[in-house]
């Protein structure tokens, strides 16, 4: 993302699982995130209302949730960077469990600069997005 937006690692999460549950499913609901993250549903509700101010989800009252394209836009760079990271982790040997969780919590911190260096880097080895 970049340095003019910036929304907590958790609601990056949120954001993150509702754009791939958008992806799969016609239709989005609080219940089909809470089982994707294993939180209770009023912590979707929380995190949908907090995305929905921020102009990144839509949802009517107990409707389905929709991804905005501004969101969409946040989403796909998140999943970017979590998918790279995955497979950088699993090109050094990490195992695919662990190289998940670690590239889940990296996603968050790593700066863009540092990102792209390294996917640079490990584009001279391996075919990574």
């Amino acid at each position: 993302m970049n340095s003019e937006f910036s929304i907590s690692p958790t609601m990056e999460d949120y954001l993150e699982r509702i754009y791939v549950a958008s992806k799969s499913k016609n239709v989005v609901r609080v219940k089909d995130i809470s089982k994707m993250m294993d939180v209770r549903m009023p912590s979707v509700i929380n995190a949908v209302n907090l995305l929905k101010k921020l102009n990144l989800v839509t949802q009517e009252p107990y409707g389905y949730i929709e991804i905005t394209d501004y969101g969409k836009q946040i989403a796909e760079k998140i999943l970017d960077k979590h998918n790279a990271l995955t497979e950088i982790l699993r090109y050094l040997g990490v195992d695919d469990e662990v190289a998940e969780q670690d590239a889940c919590s990296i996603e968050h911190v790593i700066s863009e600069e540092t990102f792209e260096k390294l996917k640079t880097h490990f584009r001279k080895f391996t075919p990574i997005s």
